[in-house]
């Protein structure tokens, strides 16, 4: 190695660079503005040609930035190394780099503003950063650690939650912090210094929560729908403002988050008469529920709107909309296959019972036994059951039919080996037992419970659990890794059907029911077994025989049915044209009529002109039927069906 100073007009750029898109020049503008102020903080790697002149090896874009910060001179480092080495030296160089969590940022703008006594405007030039960005990074400075280790793992808050966090005292977002991950830690374990699984992506935090519990903000009593009882069961204390005007209510709470648990509670057991509960959605919006209509300004009231109450979540108070139940004509429209408006779907408010690890987990739970129920019954299971379950199997979501077109795989799949095992020669082996046992590793093959849209086969893996008693082959559920998959309530209820007394905290539950089941114990609870399946089932059919119905509907509009009654003000065209009682000319007759000699004059002049009269006076009679703003593709194609038909009549008469 040898550091020598050059020009850097002078390098030569290498032809093996691993950058081969085009250069960022504002960035590298950027960079020529930076080593104006700190300098060139790392030398490039060069090696010396055979005729004396240096090639680049790693930093063409330092050298670039050099070159627009007009410096004459620069250091670059003259390698020795093996020249085969250098490709890999200029992609690793580029690869491995990583840029500073939020949170070293912080530390070091801190650090250089103490010890350094370096000024904002100084730091925000030679990191190249705007004034604003380095106040952002100033809201660290107040957090407590586990948020900082949230913030860069990429689940940290927005902007306006993290300026209500960074504002309240560290203690206090200690204390929160520990409340709100109580049931997340082991035994002896501080809560307060809990941190996010950087594995598990749904070990998130719930910010606005936790920015209302630290934001100092009054919550006025004239404002809530709740009672005093409600108020006192919920935790809300009611404080007097002395310096408020007087002869009105000025009682006030900071406590937001049981203010929104009253209220929560107000709309669970209080709502109004014909109310309905809306459900707060995406961006913080109540989200109109199924079935209904949102009124707007310019709609007039009616006697059956209903009034819709939600809790908004910026101001913990009671908003009400007022809603309009949909016409059945306009809810079947919007359930329509061919519909393409997007549903109007609530988020979940509150955590589910299960979480997705808990489901994952499940899911490969409930293979097991289905697997295990099927080796029990492999060796004399009945062989309609056996068809029955194939066929549940082919119809899962996670079986794909290859057509002939396609490449094929690799290797034979385990279907494609047990055709073979029974048709060796192309004529099946009559064997019961083997028939039995390559049946069911088949089934074993296709059909699980596991969650996923690619690979699960879905409800019907779960029926054909139920078909072979799987619930029978399910395991203990009582142990610590998949009870804590259940949130609070949902660990409490999971307590309450087995008769436990309610405990203070989700752990404290967890223990009681593995205490309660014991080790020799079995216990699974109702979600989580197979049972549920017949009900989704159902509710699958009824979806399919629905769609069905839409369809058939639809095709038979296309037909142009006379029986629907749709189309009969266009039937009279036939009249028009040959009269009531004209029937249709039989071959022989139509033939002159398709093709008139060549030297023979038209029976009629204006037969040309009358057939686009007519042409006209159909396409008026379609505007009748389809509307301007029908977009309907089925009613369009029936009608232009219909109007082909009628054309074809008016060609062959003219």
């Amino acid at each position: 190695m040898e550091l020598r100073v050059v020009d850097p007009k002078t390098l030569l750029d290498n032809p093996e660079n691993p950058r081969t898109s085009a250069p960022n020049v504002e960035a590298d503008r950027r960079l020529a503005h930076n080593i104006k102020v700190v300098g060139l903080l790392q030398a490039p790697l060069v090696r010396e040609l055979p005729d004396g002149q240096l090639m680049i090896v790693a930093g063409h874009r330092r050298r670039r930035a050099c070159v627009l910060a007009k410096m004459r001179e620069m250091h670059v480092i003259v390698t020795s190394a093996d020249e085969k080495l250098d490709g890999l030296a200029a992609g690793s160089e580029n690869i491995i780099r990583e840029a500073m969590t939020q949170s070293e940022q912080w530390r070091f703008v801190d650090k250089a503003r103490r010890d350094k006594s370096h000024t904002d405007a100084q730091i925000a030039r030679a990191l190249m950063v705007t004034p604003a960005y380095l106040k952002r990074l100033s809201l660290l400075a107040g957090l407590h650690e586990p948020i900082l280790h949230a913030i860069d793992l990429g689940r940290g808050p927005d902007f306006n939650d993290l300026k209500v966090i960074a504002a309240a005292p560290v203690e206090e977002q200690r204390a929160a912090w520990a409340e709100m991950f109580e049931d997340m830690v082991e035994d002896a374990a501080d809560p307060a210094e809990y941190r996010l699984n950087a594995e598990d992506p749904e070990d998130i935090v719930p910010w606005r929560e936790l920015a209302r519990f630290l934001k100092q903000t009054r919550y006025m009593a004239v404002d809530a729908r709740f009672d005093e009882a409600m108020a006192k069961a919920c935790g809300v204390v009611w404080t007097e403002d002395l310096f408020a005007e007087g002869g009105k209510d000025n009682r006030f709470t900071e406590d937001g988050s049981a203010y929104a648990a009253a209220q929560e509670q107000w709309l669970t057991d209080c709502l109004p008469e014909g109310g309905v509960k809306l459900e707060v959605g995406e961006y913080e919006r109540a989200a109109t529920p199924e079935g209904y209509l949102r009124l707007q300004h310019w709609m007039e009231a009616e006697e059956t709107d209903v009034m819709g109450y939600f809790l908004n979540p910026n101001t913990l108070k009671i908003d009400e909309i007022l809603l309009r139940l949909k016409e059945e004509e306009e809810q079947e429209v919007a359930t329509s296959p061919r519909s393409i408006a997007p549903a109007n779907v609530a988020a979940p408010k509150e955590r589910a019972a299960i979480s997705g690890t808990g489901l994952t987990m499940l899911g490969l739970i409930r293979t097991q036994a289905l697997h295990a129920a099927l080796d029990k019954v492999v060796e004399d299971v009945d062989p309609w059951d056996l068809v029955a379950a194939l066929l549940l199997a082919l119809g899962g979501k996670n079986v794909t039919v290859h057509t002939p077109e396609r490449e094929p795989y690799g290797q034979m799949s385990r279907q494609e080996t047990a055709l073979a095992t029974l048709f060796p020669e192309g004529v099946l082996i009559r064997d019961p037992a083997l028939l039995r046992q390559e049946a069911v590793s088949v089934l074993k093959n296709i059909a699980n419970c596991t969650v996923s849209q690619h690979s699960g086969s879905g409800v019907t893996a779960q029926l054909m659990g139920l078909l072979f008693d799987a619930d029978a082959q399910m395991p203990n559920m009582a142990f610590d890794d998949f009870l804590k998959c259940f949130s609070k309530p949902g660990i409490m209820e999971a307590g309450k059907g087995l008769n436990l007394l309610p405990r203070n905290t989700g752990k404290e539950m967890r223990t009681a029911i593995m205490a309660h089941v014991g080790s020799d114990g079995r216990w699974v609870p109702e979600q989580a077994g197979f049972g549920p399946a017949a009900e989704s089932w159902k509710v699958k059919l009824a979806a399919m025989e629905r769609t069905a119905e839409k369809l058939a509907s639809f095709e038979t509009a296309e037909d142009g049915d006379d029986e629907t009654g749709e189309f009969d003000h266009l039937v009279p065209v036939e009249e028009e044209l040959y009269g009531p009682e004209l029937e249709e000319p039989d071959e022989a007759e139509s033939i002159p009529l398709e093709t008139p000699d060549a030297g023979e004059a038209p029976e009629s002049e204006g037969a040309e002109d009358d057939t686009a009269d007519l042409k006209d006076a159909l396409l008026a009679q379609a505007g009748e039927v389809l509307s301007p703003d029908d977009t309907d593709p089925g009613a369009r194609a029936a009608i232009k069906a219909h109007l082909d038909s009628h054309l074809e009549v008016v060609r062959i008469a003219a």
